[in-house]
């Protein structure tokens, strides 16, 4: 408000020049000093209206500031009258516009990105509402539910709800497995078309990776089981070795993927090695201790297990994971059944 005291203070000394004896005066001294004062009214005017409008009105500086003098100036008194007034109405407007939207600090929800277990049901809990005892609509809304379960949690599931005595839970859980196979396999019948024709290598070497990827994810969704699962895996083990034969430069998902299908077929020092490879190449510590625990864990190697999982209790861990590495470690909250029940599911 400051601003607005001096600028009235200006305009009222500009006015008083215009009333005094001097603007009657024929003199060039008289007039040089109507003229002084007028300026210099006219400069405070302007810089108190200039200082007083948004910020987004001043630019650009140099060229705004003259277009306030010049309004001011060309018409004495009532020129800074009429500036004060739209520097004023322009200031309304703009604290009306700001009362519409002023921001709001909020605290952001605690998330676990990596868990993602809020859409998810425990494996316990579904296998409970499955039971023969529970009734049949209850039973089917929960084998429904298994839709938006991880597939390596459903299939295992449904499998045994294949000997199911009733007929409606047997081919709902049919149809869902069905249809998760044929899903797969439309796709790696694509990717074996794909293969036939003419590729350079970089999309020869795509195109394999892809087949041991899909025959992998048959294993790792346990759509596979007895011989079938050893005929798959040594397919995906083709392909992956037909892959690293390409010559093409390999990333660390690569390796990741070869150590994962070593470490299912029982060779854990060449799966250890693969491994070790990934994450020389950038794959995240995270994805990967886990498998090292593993095979450290099928050598009785406790205390390198051990070592493993406080390595992981520092990164950040799903909720699953982390209930395995407290139990290593042995983090008081392993106590909770809430972390407890995570345990067989890993």
């Amino acid at each position: 408000m400051n601003y607005v005291y001096w600028a009235w203070g200006a305009i009222l000394a500009d006015l008083g020049i215009f009333f005094s004896p001097l603007v009657f005066s024929s003199s060039l001294s008289a007039f040089a000093a109507v003229l002084l004062v007028h300026v210099i009214a006219c400069a405070i005017v302007t810089s108190c209206c200039f200082l007083l409008m948004p910020r987004q009105f001043r630019l650009p500086r140099k060229l705004v500031w003259v277009y306030l003098f010049n309004f001011s100036f060309i018409a004495p008194v009532l020129g800074a009258i009429g500036l004060l007034f739209m520097t004023r109405i322009t200031l309304r407007q703009a604290e009306e516009q700001s009362h519409l939207a002023v921001p709001v600090s909020v605290l952001l929800p605690e998330y676990d990105v990596q868990g993602k277990d809020v859409t998810r049901k425990g494996q316990g809990s579904i296998r409970s509402r499955l039971g023969k005892n529970v009734p049949a609509n209850v039973r089917m809304q929960s084998l429904l539910t298994l839709q938006a379960v991880p597939t390596r949690v459903s299939n295992p599931i449904l499998e045994e709800l294949l000997s199911d005595s009733t007929d409606d839970v047997r081919l709902v859980a049919f149809g869902m497995l069905d249809a998760e196979e044929k899903k797969l396999s439309v796709l790696i019948h694509r990717e074996r078309e794909l293969l036939e024709r003419e590729l350079t290598p970089e999309q020869r070497y795509t195109c394999l990776r892809h087949l041991a990827e899909l025959h992998w994810e048959l294993i790792y969704a346990s759509l596979a089981q007895g011989e079938l699962r050893h005929h798959i895996l040594r397919q995906a083990r083709e392909y992956l070795e037909k892959a690293l034969a390409q010559g093409v430069q390999l990333n660390s998902g690569i390796w990741f993927l070869k150590g994962r299908i070593l470490l299912a077929h029982g060779e854990i020092d060449d799966a250890e090695l693969a491994l070790q490879q990934a994450v020389t190449l950038g794959q995240p510590k995270i994805s990967v201790l886990p498998y090292l625990a593993e095979i450290a864990f099928k050598r009785r190697e406790f205390a390198l297990v051990k070592t493993y999982m406080q390595d992981l209790v520092y990164l950040n861990a799903a909720s699953r994971t982390r209930a395995i590495a407290d139990f290593w470690t042995g983090a008081h909250n392993v106590s909770n059944f809430s972390d407890r029940r995570f345990l067989p599911h890993i």
